[in-house]
């Protein structure tokens, strides 16, 4: 066991609210608290694997740009996760404790970021383009997941859930050790770090690449593992809280530059290779007017420049949550 039972509970996302605000949760007493912010991991572990099934074609009269998909075990889900917030929101503003309005906006940002990458133009384009198929997973490892995190939507999810489904459906889920196990294991500062960077460079394999461009299921794992990763990696990064939070500000700061090193190395191979790396893109016979070689070095750009930015957005939080520390400890009675 990587992580022991007491630090497994303390590392639970977004505990450090209930800590501050035991009434941010009305609903819930103390023991149920606990198992719901469990039963959210769960939750995540559980439903965000169903983005990564998403994927549509281009017909060849069909405008690229009106390419919209829907595919309902996507845009369903997706859906329904608002229209639960934004029932939690209306409750937390009843009783007195409002949402902010940039933590909604936030996490619209976040959402829309997974509707964009699964269910607009840019999924199938990423089917023919590694250009497009880079900001799709920029989108589902990066952004999306952080901006989620930032957002910190536990409170409002849960309240916008029937109290039937959080007491008689959701608390059993949680007393599953598999779920238990899953979440120390990839909850680890290790091996989130690790997985998170080894899920880019492994599917940056061209053979892999290319085999899971042809093959749906390897696609969708492709997809699944970004999008697990990327939450527990940018949930390591931007835990807010001070004194139970598995890594010091300073350690989190240094792990995003390691990360950033063999992404920059990688997409810098990328854009810089003179033949072809990836033989499964076609680039729509030129309907964009890129060509293959093109399309790879912007891929790679991708990869090296705004791949490479998210570290730089990691470390303005962590300064920031780091900041806003050293400003309480200096002012408090």
């Amino acid at each position: 066991m990587l992580v022991s039972k007491h630090s497994a509970h303390n590392n639970l996302p977004w505990v450090w609210l209930i800590k501050l605000n035991p009434s941010n949760l009305p609903y819930l007493d103390k023991k149920q608290t606990v198992l719901s912010i469990k039963i959210f991991v769960a939750l995540c572990l559980a439903f965000f694997p169903l983005l990564s099934f998403a994927h549509g074609s281009i017909d060849p009269r069909q405008s690229i740009w009106s390419a919209w998909i829907y595919t309902p075990d996507v845009a369903i889900p997706m859906l329904l996760t608002v229209v639960v917030y934004f029932r939690g929101r209306a409750k937390r503003r009843e009783i007195g404790r409002p949402v902010g309005i940039g933590q909604t906006i936030t996490f619209l940002l976040g959402m829309l970021c997974f509707v964009i990458a699964l269910q607009s133009p840019l999924e199938p384009l990423s089917e023919h383009f590694l250009f497009f198929h880079q900001i799709e997973h920029l989108l589902m490892r990066g952004l999306g997941p952080l901006l989620l995190i930032l957002s910190m939507p536990l409170a409002p999810l849960l309240q916008g859930l029937p109290k039937t489904m959080r007491h008689s459906i959701l608390t059993p889920i949680i007393r599953n050790k598999t779920i238990q196990w899953l979440y120390q294991f990839f909850g680890h500062p290790i091996i989130a770090s690790v997985l998170f960077i080894a899920t880019l460079l492994i599917w940056q394999i061209p053979s892999l690449h290319n085999e899971a461009l042809a093959d749906q299921s390897l696609h969708n794992t492709m997809h699944t593992t970004m999008i697990i990763t990327g939450f527990f990696f940018w949930w390591l990064i931007c835990d807010p809280r001070q004194k139970s939070a598995r890594i010091p500000f300073g350690v989190r700061i240094i792990i995003l530059w390691l990360v950033t090193i063999p992404n920059t190395i990688i997409g810098a191979i990328i854009t810089l290779k003179k033949d072809p790396i990836y033989a499964a893109y076609d680039v729509l016979n030129g309907r964009l007017d890129i060509e293959l070689m093109l399309d790879q070095q912007l891929g790679g750009i991708i990869v090296w420049g705004p791949g490479g930015m998210m570290g730089l957005i990691g470390t303005a939080v962590v300064f920031f949550l780091w900041t806003r520390k050293d400003k309480k400890i200096r002012y408090a009675p």
